[in-house]
């Protein structure tokens, strides 16, 4: 039996895109700069699409740079309190207290910011996040990250670094995500479950024997 559980979060705990969520907060607010909108093709193809490779000592996030630490946070508390507070899955939360009464540990691991997704860990009661990070200079934003981002196989990496310094191996561990692009990590466990998964990992699952979780109705 897996002693670790892994969720990610987007569409698995949280039924929306939590970057979604904070970006349009943000620039209702003024604190993410319009141009915005100009960098979204050019992230999607750096992060976004399989193989690509992107360089984290570069300014990736330059309508975020400068802003301060303690206006992401603030943001981030009052995103989670009105727009994702609603959205929590409570199939997904049924089988997280499950897991911790079994005696089992959960931590996160996620695409998103760090910052983001504080107010939902400690909202679950969560220690552990992995996430992506922004790199931090006097309080501020630099619009760097703060290593690689984690998705795909960057997730994979850094969840990986981090069961070892717990002494934990994969293979103790489940992982629970709707997404397809987690199949680094999804491949590395030894529980892989897929949560409202689409087409292809459902079809992915099968192939596997993997468990589907079936929280809710997928459009």
């Amino acid at each position: 039996m897996a002693s670790l559980h892994i969720f990610d979060v987007d569409h698995t705990i949280v039924g929306c895109s939590t970057v979604r969520a904070f970006t349009h907060a943000g620039l209702r607010e003024g604190l993410i700069a319009p141009s915005l909108g100009f960098y979204m093709p050019y992230l999607f193809l750096r992060y976004g699409m399989p193989g690509s490779m992107a360089s984290h000592a570069e300014p990736s996030f330059p309508f975020l740079r400068d802003v301060p630490k303690a206006a992401l946070d603030e943001l981030a508390r009052r995103v989670f309190g009105s727009e994702l507070l609603p959205l929590l899955d409570r199939g997904v939360l049924e089988r997280i207290e499950s897991l911790r009464g079994e005696g089992g540990r959960v931590i996160i691991a996620s695409s998103s910011f760090g910052f983001m997704l504080a107010p939902l860990a400690e909202q679950l009661g969560i220690d552990e996040v992995v996430a992506s990070e922004l790199e931090f200079r006097d309080g501020a934003t630099t619009g760097r990250l703060e290593g690689p981002p984690a998705f795909g196989e960057g997730k994979r990496a850094k969840v990986l670094a981090y069961l070892r310094t717990i002494g934990t191996d994969p293979r103790d561990c489940s992982f629970y995500t709707d997404s397809y692009r987690d199949l680094p990590l999804l491949l590395e466990v030894g529980k892989a479950v897929a949560v409202n998964p689409g087409p292809r990992l459902r079809r992915r699952a099968a192939a596997e024997g993997w468990e589907i979780l079936m929280t809710r109705s997928r459009d």
